[in-house]
């Protein structure tokens, strides 16, 4: 229901429009560019009227206009207008839900579907689809959704397919049944950022890259207790993805999969404990940069696994278990490494006579009998690597300097499908 519109304003007088005034609850607000109010909305369906006043007020669209809720509930909305933002008038506390005498989502929250939209400040209640869906043309972009709290939405948190230069920021997202964001058709070069926030208790995987997703950068995002992967890339459309300062907490499968052909892909300064399968998963991907995380024998299947697939250009350094970093000078094939953990202390326990310990205690072990199953382990010192067989401890012949670290090259002959420890000792 409208409750006032505003006149159009001589140019001269611009300057003299006083700024908008809070809103009431239960009221929507549209406003001009200036910030000046040109029409109220109340009722289930606010949010929506008032966006869908827009199309018919403004002109040209070019024009960046903005809705304002003021406290309550309202219904879904829609949104195929470009060059608008959403929010709530400060301070207000605005959901959106299923309460609305429409449904324009087809069970959502917000969908959109125009270039140059921000949406910040919401709250997502129960939806029955996904809770924020977004599809662009690949022409359209610079959507923002900034601070958007998802609560139990029916199939993913968040949904972007197509478009480019979108950013998601501080998102909270809470058991979702299938995603709690999911990527999908970003064959953009401009990228995609998502910053802080976290998802819990997700159906399937936390962060999905679905299907060509390129130059992606995600830090600061935290994954707990996804049913399946913490985050996912197993397209070989995926390239170009940065994870930095992720913490992946208690997945049901692995905490992170880089596979299906993902090309260019970096995992650094980031935590992934606790999961059922591994910690990392690599399979056939190409051009990683695993470095500075904790391999600390927290994932069943191992911290970090590499699966058989061919790879090439992996780095994998800075990698830090409980007592001691050490680097990975080769592409694995097929093995599968470990911290000790405090409950597998006796494992690595004891140490050659006459030596100390000088890095980390590993559990190495091959994933599968294949014939070309090899890993190099670099450490930053010690005078050779040992093998823990039984109980004894045993120098490893093959240990040697290389560029001032101490190398060893672990292939089938001593790599069998259990987990074995080693250690550099000096």
């Amino acid at each position: 229901m409208i409750r006032g519109a505003g006149l159009a304003i001589p140019a001269l007088l611009i300057a003299a429009v006083p700024a908008a005034l809070g809103v009431a609850p239960g009221a929507v607000e549209v406003r001009d560019e200036n910030g000046a109010a040109v029409a109220t909305f109340t009722g289930a369906d606010a949010v929506q009227d008032a966006v869908a006043s827009v199309v018919t007020s403004r002109a040209p669209e070019s024009r960046p206009w903005s809705v304002v809720a003021g406290a309550g509930t309202y219904g879904d909305v829609a949104v195929k207008t470009p060059n608008l933002q959403i929010g709530p008038d400060a301070g207000a506390a605005v959901v959106i839900s299923g309460i609305g005498t429409r449904d324009d989502t087809g069970g959502g929250c917000i969908d959109i579907t125009r270039g140059g939209v921000a949406v910040t400040g919401l709250t997502c209640s129960a939806p029955s689809r996904t809770g924020v869906n977004v599809t662009l043309r690949n022409s359209e972009g610079g959507v923002a959704l900034a601070s958007l709290a998802i609560d139990r939405p029916g199939v993913d948190g968040i949904s972007v397919t197509g478009g480019k230069g979108l950013t998601i920021t501080s998102p909270v997202i809470t058991s979702p049944a299938r995603d709690g964001i999911r990527l999908t058709a970003l064959t953009s070069r401009q990228p995609v950022a998502i910053t802080g926030g976290s998802v819990t208790g997700a159906g399937r995987d936390g962060l999905r890259l679905a299907d060509d997703v390129r130059a992606l950068t995600a830090s600061g995002l935290t994954v707990t207790g996804a049913k399946a992967y913490g985050i996912a890339s197993d397209d070989a459309g995926n390239s170009d993805v940065s994870l930095t300062g992720v913490t992946v907490t208690g997945s049901g499968k692995d905490g992170v999969l880089l596979s299906g052909g993902t090309l260019r892909a970096t995992l650094a300064s980031s935590t992934v404990t606790g999961s059922t399968g591994a910690g990392v998963r690599l399979g056939d991907a190409s051009g990683l940069r695993i470095t500075d995380i904790p391999v600390d024998g927290s994932n069943g299947d191992g911290d970090l696994v590499f699966d058989s697939d061919i790879r090439t250009g992996g780095t994998y350094e800075g990698l830090r278990a409980p007592d001691g970093t050490f680097s990975i000078g080769s592409e694995p094939l097929a093995v599968r490494i470990s911290g000790v953990s405090p409950a597998r202390a006796a494992v690595a326990g004891g140490g050659p006579a006459r030596y100390s310990r000088t890095g980390a205690a590993l559990l190495v072990g091959a994933t599968a009998r294949v014939s070309n199953r090899r890993v190099v382990l670099r450490y930053p010192g010690g005078r050779a690597v040992y093998r823990k067989a039984g109980a004894a401890w045993t120098a490893l012949p093959g240990s040697k300097r290389v560029r001032g670290q101490l190398q060893v090259a672990l292939g089938s002959s001593l790599l069998g499908t259990a987990s074995t420890a080693y250690a550099p000792y000096g």
